[in-house]
């Protein structure tokens, strides 16, 4: 390639006058081509000529259509939210790093943080479900709790602490397949036999999963709070969100790269996903330049010469691409000798948090979420 239209990302940051998280973000989306750097693997050159066409763009004025139709794209949607935010390569959690969070609260804490209640208890229930699968079940018992749920703004504070912690225990139980009681990690904890370090691996990767600013299933649950539904119809929505593959789904992915480099059939693997973005199987993120804080979180947990740990290290390398959360929950899974939809269970039972936190603060705000459409003839 010819030198001079390479730009480096502080070059390519400075003309565009944005930060490193919007520099990815265009190249997610296409709108900006990266190569990497053949004198260094570890960092990213972007094609000059795309910066600028960039510039030009950012610089004319849009019409207010125009506008609105480029902020549904990945990325640039925005909500005022004070439950979480993406700052400085870091996640942040009503004001406290993720990290933080991992290290000192448990799910239940963490739940109550993000919905500013005081506690989050989880009751013993009844879970009678008969899907085969995590998500599933876990659809069924959030759709027969919908039949006779108030709406949250019709709920006290004390109620919403109880409504929360048994829509979170009854979608635990589900994902488990049967009727646990204790707390969210020891329910995991006990269905999968794991001892007190994997139990303690477990509530990290709860926590870590919490929430994630304004990602698809999130943006879902708060679209159905918007318009009035119950607090159970919400989270439907968002459980049906997050079971698609390029969502919570990209763990199953995730360890199916991990399996491939794990039986010295990376190359194969690489070629079958020839054309697809390696985001998708659990390596790069566009909010994290420098790496995914919860995917570097989970994995300092694991052994680091667990054949899983050897395996992501082989493609981060392969890809000069740092790991992110999936890979996190895909490494966890293989090396504690998780169920192969584990992934997903972790992630949606950890996401409840979230979901619940969002679905309060859009309800509370009472404005409803209504994008405008652009016909044009097909």
């Amino acid at each position: 390639m010819n030198s001079l239209d390479w730009i480096d990302a502080a070059a390519a940051c400075t003309l565009l006058g944005v930060k490193p998280q919007t520099l990815y973000a265009y190249v997610s989306r296409g709108q900006l081509r990266a190569e990497a750097d053949a004198q260094d693997a570890r960092r990213s050159l972007y094609f000059r000529p795309d910066v600028e066409t960039l510039l030009r763009q950012n610089r004319r004025p849009r019409a207010r259509g125009e506008v609105a139709e480029q902020a549904i794209r990945w990325g640039d949607p925005v909500l005022v939210t004070a439950i979480s935010e993406v700052r400085d390569g870091m996640l942040w959690l009503r004001g406290r790093s993720v990290e933080d969070c991992a290290e000192t609260m448990t799910p239940e804490q963490m739940a109550a943080h993000l919905c500013g209640l005081s506690r989050v208890d989880l009751p013993d229930v009844e879970t009678s479900v008969t899907g085969s699968t995590p998500v599933a079940r876990a659809m069924q018992a959030l759709a027969g709790a919908v039949e006779g749920a108030a709406p949250l703004t019709a709920l006290s504070e004390p109620e919403i602490a109880c409504e929360a912690g048994r829509l979170i225990s009854l979608v635990a139980n589900a994902l488990l397949g049967g009727s646990q009681g204790g707390s969210l990690q020891q329910r995991f904890a006990g269905a999968w036999a794991l001892d007190g370090s994997g139990e303690d691996d477990l509530r990290r990767a709860l926590v870590l999963l919490s929430d994630h600013e304004l990602n698809p299933s999130t943006f879902a649950v708060r679209i159905a709070a918007s318009t009035g539904a119950s607090l159970p119809a919400a989270l439907l929505c968002g459980l049906s969100t997050l079971s698609g593959a390029r969502h919570g789904g990209a763990s199953a992915l995730a360890r199916s790269a991990l399996e491939a480099a794990m039986r010295w059939d990376m190359e194969a693997f690489l070629n079958a996903q020839a054309g697809h973005s390696a985001y998708g199987f659990g390596y790069g993120h566009p909010l994290y330049p420098d790496g995914d804080p919860r995917a570097r979180l989970m994995l300092a947990r694991l052994d680091p010469e667990h054949p899983a740990r050897r395996a992501e290290r082989q493609l981060s390398e392969r890809l000069a691409l740092a790991p992110n959360v999936d890979t996190g929950l895909a490494a966890l899974g293989l090396a504690h000798g998780l169920p192969a939809d584990a992934g997903f269970a972790i992630f949606a039972a950890g996401r409840l948090a979230g979901w619940i936190a969002h679905a309060l603060e859009q309800a509370r705000s009472g404005a409803l979420i209504r994008p405008r459409a652009r016909y044009v003839p097909g």
